[in-house]
């Protein structure tokens, strides 16, 4: 058996675990559509963040930043990856932003309502979730049931979506930025991507299934394509995904309220199969029954945090929650729109 997360995004530069310990959490806040930077030790948020970059427009492409991982490169220095959905006509953007100026080192335009953003270790690609298949900039038929944005003169997103990978050239060099040039395959409702490099496997989560791929790479070690290897079927949309840094397991959010015997956060881990030569995800088990949890992880000394949405309506929330041992706590920053928050960790090279 492989626990196999400790490095996804995640063999980690931190204190020792220890009572009380204080780690970093990075967010992205949609209200000033920023990346910031908190303390678990404190319980308000209020004024200037630790660390922050804002984006550069609040609309069109750069509207509603969706996610961020902090990640070492060896030409960059230590970067945020980082996405937002954008609309149906602009499409969204993805982005790399080096932490020491908060310079963007690389971006591009990624249609589709993107989610989620990774980064593959070891050869520089860029992996974006879409949530929703769309050509930006062509409208589409005013289908109420799959619009993520009704009041869009321009046209609605599609139902589907996938991933996306933007793979240099040659080792060592950026992405490309023209989506046309990226690797697509199909998943529907994308919504989380996580790169686990102990294994060499990107998951993914979507429309009712975690996933897990190997690289296809060509003679030279560049990426072509993916292969899935590993399915695990849920009822539901999942949401988040995430590696447990207390113990290396994979966690993961299903989406939905009480309707859905699926809604909540569970965890599994990857075993390898020698006899059969296959990867396999362990059997479930529920974390909690919480709805509409947005992103979900523990920190390195088991504490748990969270980004719960009040509802379907509202994906967002003025604070990040804490659990352990039975008691709760939460740091508030009022008016703010959190969406996700992670580990402030980075994979090492």
């Amino acid at each position: 058996m492989t626990a196999g997360l400790a490095a996804a995004a995640g063999a980690v530069t931190t204190r020792q675990a220890a009572a009380a310990a204080e780690y970093l959490l990075v967010t992205v806040e949609q209200s000033a559509n920023q990346i910031q930077r908190w303390s678990t030790a404190r319980s308000s948020w209020s004024g200037t963040p630790d660390w922050y970059w804002t984006a550069p427009a609040r609309s069109g492409a750069w509207y509603g930043l969706s996610d961020v991982k902090r990640r070492l490169t060896a030409n960059w220095d230590d970067v945020l990856v980082t996405c937002a959905g954008g609309t149906p006509k602009d499409g969204g953007r993805a982005a790399m932003v080096r932490e020491s100026d908060g310079a963007i080192v690389w971006q591009t335009v990624v249609p589709g309502h993107p989610h989620a953003i990774e980064r593959i270790d070891g050869h520089g690609a860029i992996v974006t979730a879409s949530a929703n298949a769309r050509v930006f900039g062509q409208p589409v038929p005013d289908d109420p049931s799959t619009s993520q944005d009704e009041s869009d003169p321009d046209g609605k997103f599609e139902a589907g979506g996938g991933l996306n990978l933007f793979v240099p050239s040659s080792h060592g060099g950026l992405p490309p930025t023209s989506f046309a040039d990226s690797v697509s395959t199909g998943f529907p409702g994308a919504h989380g991507v996580l790169w686990d490099n102990d294994n060499d496997l990107l998951l993914a989560i979507g429309k009712e299934e975690l996933r897990a791929y190997s690289l296809v790479t060509n003679g030279s070690g560049i990426i072509t394509g993916l292969t899935r290897r590993a399915t695990l079927s849920f009822s539901g949309m999942g949401h988040d995904l995430q590696p447990d840094y207390s113990s290396g397991k994979i966690l993961y959010t299903v989406g939905g309220d009480g309707g859905n015997p699926d809604a909540g956060v569970w965890e599994t881990t990857l075993v390898w199969n020698s006899t059969d030569a296959e990867w396999n995800f362990v059997t479930p088990t529920r974390v909690h029954t919480w709805w509409f949890i947005k992103s979900f992880s523990r920190l390195p000394d088991g504490k748990e945090f969270c980004v719960d949405a009040p509802s379907a309506e509202e994906w967002w929330s003025d604070r990040v929650g804490y659990y352990q041992d039975g008691a709760y706590g939460y740091s508030v920053r009022p008016g703010a729109k959190f969406y996700k928050a992670r580990f402030w960790s980075h994979v090492l090279s």
